[in-house]
């Protein structure tokens, strides 16, 4: 592989070959395919760092996929970010001179240009028909569950929240004293269920919607790509990825997608839409 080979090539190598990677070149694998910007802007010690291994695993992951090292890999990713959005250079400065700031200020900059690198990576990446797909048929069901665990339970709680509002009929499925297996059970067919999970992914989230795909309920997926197990049991699968700032990852990219999918289900049903 060479530096010719454009990040799709190259994330789909790496999703290729993931399988057959040693247990730690599968964990930088892993993690440069759930944040392929970060990898872009990122050290090798900083990324590392991020992906829990040692800066050696990403140089053995570059070589085993044919590029000379780090770098070389590197430069694939920083060339699609830079093809898709012409600010990149800009952000890149921002991003490192957050990072030399301290206190909250620093947090504070650094965590936003983060963010503006998740939106805009959703703007790029986003597919179009699935998207209006998903919207389809949220539109259809008379009924839409929505379940999102862990972290990506706020944006199960704005989704429910957001489509009863827009005169949906929703429920989010919370699981309280351990009954969402119990609640997964009364979806019906021709209902829909909302299912949002990332890497690590909920278990309980990936179970429930399995059960729903063999229950003839559609299921929207909102995950983080190729290796994600909601691909599995979904009938349109949206793919989000949000940027991690010490750790924590972000909701805005998430939440800005949940936004569109209750303005679209709203936009469906006014006089002359649809």
């Amino acid at each position: 592989m060479t530096v010719d080979a454009g990040q799709r090539g190259l994330l789909d190598e790496l999703q290729r070959r993931h399988a057959g990677l040693s247990p730690r070149l599968r964990q930088a694998a892993r993690h440069i395919l759930d944040h392929p910007n970060q990898a872009a802007l990122s050290t090798v010690t900083e990324l590392s760092t991020a992906a829990g291994v040692q800066p050696s695993a990403l140089i053995r992951l570059a070589q085993a996929i044919g590029f000379s090292g780090f770098s070389e890999m590197q430069k694939v990713l920083q060339s699609a970010l830079a093809a898709a959005s012409p600010s990149y250079g800009e952000r890149v400065h921002q991003l490192r001179a957050a990072g030399a700031e301290t206190g909250a200020m620093g947090l504070l900059r650094q965590a936003g240009a983060l963010n503006q690198l998740s939106l805009q990576n959703l703007l790029d990446t986003v597919d179009p028909a699935a998207l209006d797909r998903a919207i389809a048929l949220l539109v259809k069901a008379p009924l839409v569950h929505v379940v999102g665990q862990r972290r990506s339970h706020p944006v199960a709680g704005y989704i429910a929240y957001g489509l009863t509002r827009s005169g949906k009929v929703a429920r989010l499925m919370a699981g309280a004293a351990g009954m969402l297996r119990d609640e997964a059970e009364t979806m019906r067919p021709g209902d829909a269920l909302v299912v949002i999970s990332l890497h690590p992914y909920s278990a309980d989230a990936v179970e429930t919607a399995a059960w729903a795909a063999s229950h003839g309920v559609s299921v929207v997926a909102l995950s983080d790509g190729p290796l994600s197990p909601l691909l599995a049991s979904a009938s349109v699968a949206l793919d989000v990825r949000d940027a991690e700032l010490f750790g924590f990852r972000a909701l805005v990219a998430q939440m800005c997608l949940a936004q569109v999918l209750v303005l679209g289900v709203l936009q469906a049903g006014q006089p002359g839409q649809g």
